[in-house]
This record gives structure tokens, sequence and C-alpha cells, in this order.
């Protein structure tokens, strides 16, 4: 039974190796091409997996493009938590989500930048990225309120709606992120995580 079991988990540990590895193709393809118009037998090649093992995984192409961002979100994810077990004061988890992010968009500008703009067509495939986004933005919003809150009941972020106060720093992040995408010289990240945290915690007061 020992031996039948270790079976077991050593193909489910390659299934998910090539799952994981038809995503991380098709992510970077995705934002090569600028597209999501890219043929699965071309990614299935360039994963080294038959087609017909990514249409095991995924059913459709917009199915793998939610993948994609998925697991750009579970990385996010955990790069935040490893570093928030760290960080407990609200203005370093602030930093510390900036940061987070900032890293999974400079994995991959090119993606994010297609996310965006696929997320505004009125296509099947701009639904889905926008139902992943709105989920991830959901999440993120959570992290937001929750270290803002944190940070007013220890005296160290002024008093405001926290719902205004989360969209507002949600805002400045998301922005952020979206003139980095497009930025060809862009700053160190450790620089940009820095002047972007900065503003987000004195504004523009001297």
């Amino acid at each position: 039974m020992p031996a039948r079991r270790s079976s077991d988990d050593l193909k489910g540990v390659i299934r998910d190796f090539r799952r994981d590895q038809v995503i991380e193709v098709a992510r970077r393809l995705f934002g090569e091409r600028g597209t999501t118009e890219v043929p699965m037998d071309e990614i299935a090649a360039e994963a080294g997996v038959a087609r017909s093992t990514v249409y095991v995984y995924f059913a459709s192409r917009d199915e793998l493009l939610r993948a994609c961002l998925k697991q750009m979100h579970d990385q996010l994810r955990e790069t935040i938590a490893a570093q928030w077990e760290r960080d407990v004061e609200p203005d370093r988890r602030l930093r510390s989500l900036v940061d987070g992010m900032l890293e999974r968009l400079d994995d991959n500008p090119a993606f994010f930048r297609l996310a965006l703009v696929t997320q505004e067509a009125v296509t099947q495939g701009g639904a889905a990225v926008g139902s992943e986004l709105a989920l991830i933005g959901l999440d993120v919003a959570r992290l937001i309120s929750d270290l803002y809150v944190e940070g007013v009941s220890r005296g160290m972020f002024r008093s405001m709606d926290p719902d205004r106060a989360t969209a507002l720093i949600g805002q400045q992040i998301y922005g952020a992120m979206s003139v980095r995408a497009g930025d060809v010289a862009p700053l160190p990240r450790a620089e940009a995580v820095d002047e972007v945290t900065d503003f987000l915690l004195r504004g523009l007061a001297v």
C-alpha cells in the first residue's frame, strides 16, 4: 500500500509540474505576442507536451488565460505571506505589498499589459480576464483594508472611512503598476517600491 501511494504521489507531482509548465509557457507567449490568440499547438510544443495534454488541463484558451492570472496571484500571495511574517508593522506590510505586486509585474510586464487590454475587450476572453482580475482585486483590497485598519488602531495612519482609504491606496498601487508596465526603462524595483510607499504614507506633505 505505501508503494502504491508513493507511485500515485509521484504521478501527481509530475501532473502538477506539467500543468505549471504549460501555464508558464502560455503566459510568456501571450506576453511576447501581445495577444491571447496563440495556437494551443504552439503552446503545447513549447511546453514539451502533446496538444491533447494541454486540453486535459484546460478546456479552452480562456480557461488557460485565467490559470495564468491565478498563478500570478498565487505567487503574489506566497511572497506577501513570507514577508508579512517578518514585517508586522502596518507601514512595513504596506511596503511588502507594493514590493510583491511590482515583483509579479516585473516577471512579465508584457503579460500584465495584455491582461489590461484584454479586460477591456468585449469578448469572452475579456470577460474571463475581467472576472479573474476582479477576484484578485478583491483579495488585494482585503489585505489593504486589514493593514490600514491596523495602522489606524496603532496611531500610524490618519483615520478616514476604511473603504475609501482602501480604494485610494489601491488606485495608487494599480496606477504605479500600469505606468511601470509601459516604461521602457523602469526604476530598479527597490527604488520604485520606496517611491510608491513613501508617497502613500506621506502624500505631498513636506
